[in-house]
Formats: C-alpha cells, structure tokens, sequence
C-alpha cells in the first residue's frame, strides 16, 4: 500500500529523520549530496498520510546501477522502492547490498534471482551500533555503510 514518490517532494527534515533509524550517526550533508547524484533516481515511499516509511537511491556504477541505501519500514515497502529503482537500469545490471542479518532482505534478493558477488564482515571497535537491521534492505555502500 505504499506510493513512491520523487525525494525531492518530500521535506528533507523527514527524510533525515527516517534515515538517523538506520544509520547511526547524522549525516544531513552527506544525504543531501547522495539524493541528488547526477544519474541517480531516489524514491520515498509514504504512508497514506504521507509519513516516510522507505527511501532508496539507485545510481549509476562501473556497469549498471546499484542501489543504495534501501531503507523500509517492511519487506512490502522494500520490494515496492527495489522494482520501482530498478527500472532506472534500462534493463543494464542491478547490484544490491545486503545485510545477510536481515532475513528479509536475503528473501528479497533470492525472489529476484539475484547471485552473490562477494562478501564482507562489518566490524566495530566499541561494540555495534544499535540499528533496525530489519529494516536495512540495502546498505548505502559498502565503502561508506
């Protein structure tokens, strides 16, 4: 039951908000410059009262797009930003990271025939951060988190 709508129709104070539940620092600049990449499409997903329940960002790469970050409130959600960016790729290659700790997100990728390309460990000096892991569909990049 959600709707997809351009980011930049939503109020950016909303969108920081929804993404401090799942990144554990602020990064208002950061996000601001990551939205509005050249080439990259971002999408919010609302609720019917027009709260924020998902974002994602599909940007150009090396070959293809890759999607990044892919923040939901549900697995419904999630699906519905995924297709929604995915049809930025033109049909080119679609490329998706995952926490593997939210069995969610590991569906997700196994229902669209998705294969691993590599993987990587995630480790903290002072203890992991306190995060919604479940609603992690995508991280923003492996190089940034």
């Amino acid at each position: 039951g959600a709707r997809t709508v351009d980011i930049a129709t939503v109020p950016f104070a909303s969108l920081a908000a929804f993404d401090r539940r799942y990144f554990p620092a602020p990064r208002d600049a950061f996000l601001r410059a990551w939205i509005a990449q050249p080439g990259a499409r971002a999408l919010a997903a609302l609720d019917s009262h027009g709260g924020i329940i998902g974002y994602g960002v599909a940007r150009p790469c090396r070959v293809g797009f890759k999607i990044g970050p892919l923040f939901a409130a549900d697995a419904a959600t999630a699906e519905a930003l995924f297709l929604a960016l995915a049809l930025t790729a033109g049909g080119a290659p679609v490329f998706l990271d995952i926490p593997e700790p939210n069995p969610s997100a590991v569906a997700l990728v196994t229902r669209h025939h998705m294969e691993k390309v590599f993987a990587t460990a995630r480790m903290y000096t002072a203890g992991a951060p306190e995060l919604d892991v479940n609603g992690i569909f995508g991280v923003t990049s492996f190089e940034l988190g």
